[in-house]
């Protein structure tokens, strides 16, 4: 199976072809970024051969689940080849173009929900 996960654009999991099955059934877990998005390069290359993630980015008002964060978008799958380059531009294109305003006293986090998936034909 020769899918090309995020490179040249971000493959979203609505674009595998349905006769591929997602097994999605491992937990969610939370990655939070403690400095700037170019810290995305480090967390995909230390991605282990072979294994694909299902991630969903986040900004939020603090590290707690419990507060208010904005979904940047739909789940989209990576793996530790993906271009990072590609994902920090489509995760500011995203924030630009949500409408909301970076006040001077509140600080963002931000995070990534991901998920290991596999792959399997029908």
């Amino acid at each position: 199976m020769n899918i090309i996960l995020t490179r040249n654009k971000i493959t979203f999991l609505r674009d595998i072809p349905a006769d591929i099955n997602v097994d999605k059934t491992s937990g969610w877990r939370h990655y939070y970024f403690d400095g700037s998005l170019s810290e995305l390069s480090s967390f995909i290359k230390l991605m282990e051969d072979d294994k694909i993630y299902l991630l969903i980015p986040f900004f939020g008002s603090s590290k707690s689940l419990s507060n208010a964060r904005l979904r940047l978008s739909e789940p989209f799958l990576v793996d530790n080849r993906s271009n990072s380059a590609l994902i920090i531009k489509f995760i500011l294109d995203q924030w630009n173009s949500s409408g909301f305003e970076i006040k001077q006293d509140i600080r963002l986090s931000f995070s990534f929900e991901f998920k290991r998936v596999w792959f399997s034909y029908k």
